[in-house]
């Protein structure tokens, strides 16, 4: 057995780390939950994982300073991986399609240069829209940089059919594995909870407006951080809104199995497979989602939840309302719900990806390290 053999895989994974606790400085987003997970699975799995930051740190900046912030992430990377690559048998990048450009045709030149396979994995579902939206040189140039990662991960099913011509593509979606408390079987609709940060285009006006007219055992608890265009006007004389705050990663599943429905109207323009539906389902509940980005392929309609238009409070309440007087239907779809939640668990996913990264460590044997300067 040789030597590289003989020890755990490396992978250095440049991705946002999760720092403790939630708060409006530091958001807590599904990039950062996705790396967390996967330097958990993939560390069980009898990999070695180094981390390389990407987080931006404080929100709702100045634009100059985000300008600056983003320079200093990219040097800040850059270095890291001028240091640890040579350690690694394979460097992962989790990375926003909006970013992928510019640090991801940079890693993949670095790693060819050191003879080391890059994986991406692409998160969210508008990749397509970056793609087709480049500019000639920016097209040529991501299909002939990043584009040919050893392996690329996308979150859809939408992506990977666009895609298909291409082997080095795979479908990689949001997981998770809540540990949900136990929760008793119920057959009604009192207590909402809307969890996400709080954009608009995340259709926190439309779940607000929808809650309105509800029956006075009927309530909305929202929790989120604020950005820069939250309206929080909108829980002003609110009859049945209440906001709760920014939770804290740990608390979500409880905080989830204390409700009866998942309210996710989003019509934010990278949404693939939201976290906070897995993590609902993962705990029984459904959700009202919007029919927008790869929502629909994660929420089956009148199976684990409802489809709405996009923008649209009156469908959100008759949605809401339909639950409200058909408790067989409820029923069905907290059972959906879990059901659905359960394809999504991390294990069966990692065991793929964890096979697929030492087949690609294989094919590529990187030269020797440089030598250590005594």
């Amino acid at each position: 057995m040789t030597g590289k053999e003989s020890r755990a895989p490396s992978i250095l994974l440049i991705a946002p780390v999760q720092k403790t606790g939630a708060s409006d400085t530091n958001v807590v987003g599904g990039n950062k939950v996705m790396a967390d997970e996967q330097v958990r699975e993939l560390s069980a799995r009898g990999f070695a994982v180094d981390v390389i930051d990407t987080s931006g740190g404080v929100t709702n900046l100045p634009r100059w300073k985000i300008r600056a912030n983003r320079l200093a992430r990219f040097l800040r990377v850059a270095g890291g991986v001028a240091r640890k690559i040579w350690r690694a048998d394979v460097v992962f990048l989790i990375i926003a399609p909006y970013s992928a450009l510019s640090l991801a045709s940079f890693l993949w030149a670095v790693c060819k240069v050191a003879h080391r396979p890059l994986a991406l994995r692409i998160t969210g579902g508008d990749m397509m829209v970056d793609y087709l939206g480049y500019g000639a040189f920016a097209r040529w140039l991501a299909d002939r940089t990043y584009m040919r990662s050893s392996l690329v991960y996308v979150e859809t099913q939408y992506l990977h059919r666009n895609f298909d011509d291409r082997d080095n593509f795979k479908w990689f979606p949001n997981t998770r594995d809540v540990e949900a408390p136990a929760r008793t079987a119920r057959d009604k609709v009192e207590k909402l909870v809307f969890v996400a940060r709080l954009e608009m285009d995340k259709g926190l006006a439309e779940a607000l407006e929808a809650c309105r007219r509800l029956p006075e055992n009927c309530h909305l608890n929202v929790f989120g951080p604020g950005v820069s265009d939250t309206d929080f006007s909108l829980f002003e004389d609110h009859p049945r809104a209440t906001y709760g705050g920014v939770l804290d990663p740990a608390e979500i599943p409880r905080v989830l199995s204390e409700h009866d429905l998942l309210l996710y109207p989003s019509y934010y323009r990278s949404e693939g497979y939201p976290g906070a539906i897995l993590e609902a389902f993962q705990c029984g509940l459904p959700v009202v989602a919007a029919r927008w980005g790869g929502i629909p392929e994660l929420v089956e309609h009148e199976e684990s939840g409802l489809l709405v238009e996009p923008r649209s409070a009156a469908e959100v309440e008759t949605a809401i309302e339909r639950l409200l007087n058909d408790p067989g239907l409820y029923r069905r779809l907290c059972q959906g719900a879990r059901q659905r939640g359960d394809r999504f668990r991390s294990a069966n996913w990692y065991d793929r990806v964890a096979a697929e990264l030492r087949s690609t460590c294989r094919k590529q044997t990187p030269p020797a390290r440089p030598a250590k300067r005594p």
